[in-house]
């Protein structure tokens, strides 16, 4: 028989684990924080179970799985729902053999996490997996944690096939970096429309910002990766102030896909792009840029003013590389996104759900509710998330003046080792929680936190999957990335516009392409 449901109230009240650690040459007593647990109080759940997890979810592939009596977090676990969690961490590239290898034995782990939405499907289809529809209900708390968009993301041909993994971090590596110093030289505001900050860049690249008296700095440069990629590099965030975004970003407006990269809007933003080129205010560099190593490289130079990097680079590792390089700390400060000629105003788009915690098909109803119960506790209960978020009490936190305080950035080289293992367990951490990254530079955790405002929801098109039939798809891929690379130099003018949608149509069978688009969105619920 089913059981009843598991009550937030309960959960929170079972947590607190004592134990000792003990390490090379001395010993530690670590206590949970966990609150409101009274001593003895025993789970809810009478009969112990065994579940196995395969894990790889963890932060840190390579961290060794300590002793069941040093694992504090492991503890916590089994005490919250008395369980027996026998977790299985793969190698880093060994995963899906590995789970592969399981699958077939017929030895398939109770507990799964996935890293993808397409493997979620792939193996819901197998028949590997359960249908967590009918229990869901039961735990309002563990609903409510993640954004409706993180749920569609698990829902697979109207079932919901899996719970969110954890969250993505979005509102740090996409921050608007202006050089605020040349600025105030230059007796300019900070940007806040499209047209304001060309003017910005246009200033930068010819009124010698720098004051060294040569023509030798630059309003922009950005990049693309090596598969000829704008996304991520810089481009994308000048193409999001109208809107649009490529390389295969779907919308849903009027009941209708909205192609993103053939929107009409795509067109003037490829222009402001190519007036950009024109301009001469993009640092010809730009072409080489394929990693992030290297755009790293252009802001410790200190030769363009205007740049997407990411908000750590204000930490002090990072400022002290640009005095190495540059010789000079330059005032870089992080700036809200331009508002476009559509109020438009993005910093990035909210990274897609793909990663999952899926349960095995052969998990009987009582199983599949022990780990809910377990996913439950682990993501919701407030007293044990700073267990799990940022690891020991005393160690990797502690609480001052009241307040947590993440104290990771403090430890030794020796200390972090010694606990590597702690990121097994930070799956809870919330991608909009500054303290987990333990900023050391308060303008850095301000940048965080001001960017979060500019995080647009999910776009609709991350929910499809590729058509095994469709054999054009990667060419059709590589002919709009090429395409629109070609608009923003100037190699091919904008009058071929028409000509480029004509090309998509009776080449590379948009249309079909379309269909699929369709069809998918009307199962997913998304159209009608």
């Amino acid at each position: 028989m089913q059981r009843k449901a598991i009550t937030f109230a309960i959960l929170t009240a079972m947590v607190g684990v004592g134990t000792v650690l003990s390490g090379c040459g001395d010993k530690k007593e670590v206590t949970s924080s966990a609150t409101g647990n009274s001593q003895g109080q025993s789970s809810p759940f009478e009969t112990k179970l065994k579940i196995s997890m395969f894990n790889q979810g963890t932060f840190n592939a390579a961290a060794p799985i300590p002793p069941r009596e040093e694992d504090i977090q492991r503890q916590m676990l089994e005490k919250a729902v008395n369980i027996d969690l026998e977790m299985m961490i793969p190698q880093s590239g060994q995963a899906t053999t590995k789970l592969n290898t399981l699958i077939a034995g017929g030895d398939i782990p109770d507990l799964i996490f996935l890293k993808s939405r397409a493997d979620l499907a792939q193996y819901y289809d197998q028949g590997v997996l359960a249908d967590l529809t009918p229990y869901l209900d039961q735990f309002p708390e563990l609903q409510k944690r993640f954004s409706n968009d993180s749920w569609e993301a698990m829902s697979y041909q109207g079932k919901t096939i899996g719970v969110p993994g954890y969250d993505n971090v979005n509102g740090i590596s996409r921050s608007f970096f202006i050089r605020n110093d040349w600025l105030k030289k230059l007796n300019m505001e900070v940007p806040t429309t499209p047209d304001e900050l060309f003017e910005v860049m246009k200033a930068f690249t010819e009124k010698d910002p720098d004051g060294n008296g040569k023509n030798d700095t630059y309003g922009f440069i950005g990049g693309m990766n090596k598969e000829g990629n704008l996304q991520t590099y810089g481009f994308d965030s000048l193409m999001w102030m109208f809107g649009v975004n490529p390389p295969s970003a779907i919308d849903v407006k009027d009941n209708e896909p909205v192609f993103l990269y053939t929107d009409p809007k795509m067109k003037e933003a490829l222009a402001y792009i190519n007036n950009m080129m024109e301009a001469k205010v993009v640092d010809p560099d730009w072409v080489t840029m394929n990693t992030p190593d290297l755009l790293d490289q252009k802001l410790f130079k200190g030769k363009v003013g205007f740049m997407i990097r990411d908000a750590r680079r204000l930490e002090p590792d990072y400022q002290q590389k640009m005095k190495e390089i540059s010789g000079e700390v330059p005032e870089w400060i992080v700036i809200p996104p331009m508002i476009g000629p559509y109020g438009d105003q993005i910093v990035e788009r909210k990274s897609f759900q793909g990663n999952s915690w899926a349960i095995s098909k052969k998990a009987d109803k009582d199983k599949i509710i022990r780990i809910l119960s377990m996913l439950n506790y682990l993501f919701t209960d407030k007293d044990a998330y700073p267990n799990f978020a940022y690891g020991i009490k005393g160690i990797h936190w502690d609480l001052v003046d009241g307040k947590i305080k993440n104290k990771t950035s403090e430890l030794s080289k020796e200390m972090k080792e010694k606990y590597l293992w702690v990121d097994h367990y930070r799956m809870p951490r919330r991608g909009d929680d500054a303290e987990y990254f333990s900023f050391q530079n308060p303008k850095t955790a301000e940048a965080f936190e001001n960017n979060q405002k500019y995080v647009a929801p999910t776009l609709p098109g991350n929910l499809l999957t590729e058509d095994p039939n469709d054999t054009l798809a990667a060419d059709r891929q590589r002919f709009i990335n090429e395409s629109l690379v070609k608009f923003m130099t100037g190699k091919d003018p904008l009058s071929n516009w028409e000509n480029f949608l004509n090309t998509l149509d009776t080449k590379f069978d948009m249309q079909k392409y379309k269909d699929t688009v369709i069809k998918q969105f009307k199962e997913a619920g998304l159209i009608k």
